[in-house]
Formats: structure tokens, sequence, C-alpha cells
């Protein structure tokens, strides 16, 4: 739990600005800002490694990596579709156990929200969603949206612990419970619809940040859609424009 915790505040200290892209990232340094070891230190510095926002290099210290806004974008796209397929899928095929448990984790959320609980309501995303991966129960796809959360994660949950930032808690929580109620309706398409609006709404969110904090990232101009991006067809894009309306009109959120 200290690793874990530790990593979301060194993640929040680089995407607020603080630690500059860049910015050497000294062990010793560090155990002594957050008043810890320097064992956890290094143990969060390699999950940041894996979630892309350090650069672990060997028998140096690590560094605040330098991303671009499109690059990020591209990781949200990935894990919105990722992510919504797991929903649908979750829609069809959890078990009762899963989805009392699913239910549970709802009204968590509901009362760390009300109570103004930034690190529960954190924690309670990262739950729920690894919940639906569970749900969708198939293993290749659980890989590979775990995989994918690890990596955009730290971004995506941000909105809730970032210094200086007004979190509004019951956004993203009511985005929870309409994705949740829908799961638990079997309702495949309205919980897919949903995700995709959650995350788009993630991003959206995140965006604005970086965007007030450029120093945070490297806010390049835009450049030429990826491959990926020029590849999407007509109904991809058709699909996408009512979820992003949904998600700009939404508010903030984690996802």
């Amino acid at each position: 739990m200290l690793g874990s915790r530790l990593k979301n505040e060194i993640a929040d200290l680089i995407l607020s600005g603080r630690l500059k892209p860049g910015q050497r990232l000294d062990e010793q340094g560090l155990a002594a800002r957050f008043g810890v070891s320097r064992t956890p230190v290094r143990e969060a510095l390699q999950q940041l490694g894996a979630a892309g926002l350090v650069e672990v290099r060997p028998r140096r210290s690590a560094r605040v990596r330098t991303l671009s806004m499109s690059e990020l974008e591209n990781s949200f796209e990935a894990m919105g579709e990722i992510e919504a397929v797991c929903a649908r899928l979750a829609a069809e095929r959890m078990t009762e156990a899963e989805r009392l448990a699913l239910r549970q984790l709802v009204e968590e959320s509901q009362s760390a929200s009300m109570q103004g609980d930034r690190v529960a309501s954190r924690e309670l995303d990262a739950r729920i969603h690894a919940l639906l991966h569970v749900g969708a129960h198939n293993p290749a796809l659980r890989t590979v949206a775990d995989e994918m959360r690890t990596r955009v994660e730290l971004y995506s949950s941000a909105p809730y612990t970032l210094p200086d930032f007004d979190t509004r808690l019951e956004v993203p929580h009511r985005e929870h419970e309409r994705i949740v109620e829908a799961v638990l309706d079997r309702d495949p398409a309205a919980a897919q619809r949903l995700m995709v609006a959650h995350i788009g709404q993630s991003f959206l969110t995140v965006k604005g940040i970086l965007e007030a904090e450029p120093s945070a990232l490297d806010v390049s101009p835009a450049r030429a859609p990826t491959r990926a991006a020029a590849a999407r067809t007509a109904a991809d894009r058709r699909r996408a424009r009512p979820a992003a309306r949904s998600a700009a009109a939404s508010g903030q959120g984690g996802a």
C-alpha cells in the first residue's frame, strides 16, 4: 500500500508541474521528502517507469519523461476502446457474486464522494475498473486491459488527488454509477457506450490540467495522425462523435 500511494504522490508532482520534464529524480532526496526509506522510492520509480511517466536508467538516476499530447491522447483512445469491451462483456458474463461486489464498490464510492475523501475515491475508481476487467471473463482481454490501465491510470486518476486541483468527486462517481447500472441491468450496449464517454471525459479533464501547466508536459502543436488513427473507419468516427459530445458536457472526473 505504501508503494502504491508513494507512486501516486510522485505522479501527482509530475503532472502538476512541480517535477519538470527531464528533471533528475534523486532517490535519497525523494525518500527524505516523503519520510520513507529508499526502497519504496525505488519501487515507485520502477512502477512509474512502466507507466511511461519516468525514464529509468541503469546505474543512473531516473528522470521525468517528456510526453507529447498526441501520445497521451492515443493512449487514452486505446484504453477507452479496451475498457468499453470489458464493460460490454461484463454486462453479459459477470457472475452474481461479481455483480454483488460491483454494487458494493459503487456504494462505497458514493460514501467516499459524499465525505470528500479523494484518496478513497481514487482507490475505488481503480477497484471498479479492475473488477470489470475480471467480469469480462476473457483472460487475454484482461491482460491487455490491465497493462493499458497501468500505463494510463496515473494520468486518468490524477484529478482525484492532484495538488491545487478542485476535484468534484460526484462527477466520476455518477459516471461509474451509470456504467455499473448498465452492467447490472445486463445492457451491454449501454455499458460500452457509457465507458467510452467516461474515458473520453477523463482525457478532456487531464488535457485541461496539463494545458494549464504546460511545463508538466510537452504540449506540442497538433501532429499528423498516426497510422492507427488514420485507419479508423467512418463508422468508428460516427460512433465516437456522440461519445465525445457526452464527455465534454459531463464535467470533470477520473477514470
